[in-house]
């Protein structure tokens, strides 16, 4: 491992784990490609799981937005306490029980010059000799909480899907036209440099913001693929309080049952949900108090 610091005009390393036996890269993104949060869930659950080591940070102004993606900040009593440094962190696991170690990294999807942003992966991976990449991406869908978790993947070969969707996890290849995130860039940029990437997409319920089935259901997935032991009854028991909360809900509002009893039916083909559309969510009626309720 080296001990100086080695910075690129956008990737700072704090040490190179250069020890790391036949490591693969598991990328997540804040921003379009996150719907349900799915994206930033599975990378929060595993780096929380394994609890892993700071290997580079990302400076991602280049590559921001601001008119469109603000920074964040606290202010108490006029003074500014913190303001969002749209810094990103790569880290590293040693996966003593399995043949491949993990990277990770959650940054936010760029706004702006995405070969660039692809290639300083690039140099990761050649750097680090990543064996494989998987980006994890959320669709909102018509598709119920009630139903198996759907995941859908774009790969970078078809040796890859075939892994994929024999897996025995329901896994499909992905069918879309239209607007893609950098998912499919970073897919598309590294199978020309002979990677093997593969972006999975949890698909969530469009009135949902959370969907802790669907990052179970990754989790599973990359723990046959990673060789992880990578526990998700966290994971569970949250998805069955929320089917709890969801049906208390339900219960007091029969028009809003029927509208979710007749997501994913036969007559409602799994399509993606455009953005401009409204979307009805229940995580607000949810959280209500609702003793203070008329009954009904």
């Amino acid at each position: 491992m080296a001990d100086s610091v080695h910075s690129s005009p956008y990737l700072s390393w704090m040490q190179i784990p250069e020890q790391l036996r036949a490591p693969i890269l598991v990328m997540g993104f804040h921003g379009w490609p996150n719907a349900g949060s799915v994206s930033s869930d599975t990378l929060y659950y595993l780096t929380q799981a394994l609890r892993p080591r700071l290997a580079a940070r990302l400076d991602e102004e280049t590559f921001t937005n601001y008119t469109s993606d603000r920074p964040i900040a606290q202010i108490e009593d006029g003074i500014i306490h913190e303001l969002d440094a749209s810094v990103s962190e790569l880290t590293y696991w040693e996966n003593s029980g399995g043949e491949h170690d993990l990277l990770l990294f959650l940054g936010k999807e760029p706004s702006f010059r995405w070969n660039v942003y692809a290639t300083i992966f690039v140099d990761v991976i050649h750097r680090l000799r990543v064996r494989k990449v998987f980006t994890i991406g959320g669709v909102q869908d018509t598709v119920s909480h009630t139903s198996s978790a759907l995941i859908t993947v774009v790969g970078s070969s078809n040796s890859v899907l075939d892994e994929m969707t024999q897996l025995g996890y329901g896994v499909r290849p992905s069918e879309y036209y239209g607007p893609v995130s950098i998912h499919s860039h970073l897919v598309k940029t590294f199978s020309e440099v002979g990677i093997d990437a593969t972006s999975l997409w949890g698909h969530v319920p469009a009135y949902l913001e959370k969907s802790p089935r669907v990052v179970a259901r990754i989790i599973g997935i990359l723990n046959r693929l990673v060789g992880l032991r990578c526990s998700t009854e966290v994971l569970d028991q949250k998805s069955q309080e929320l089917d709890r909360k969801i049906n208390e809900a339900l219960a007091k509002d029969p028009n809003l049952k029927q509208f979710v009893e007749s997501i994913g039916g036969p007559k409602n083909p799994r399509n993606h949900v455009k953005g401009n559309e409204k979307i009805i969510r229940l995580d607000d009626f949810v959280k209500r108090d609702h003793s203070k309720d008329p009954d009904i």
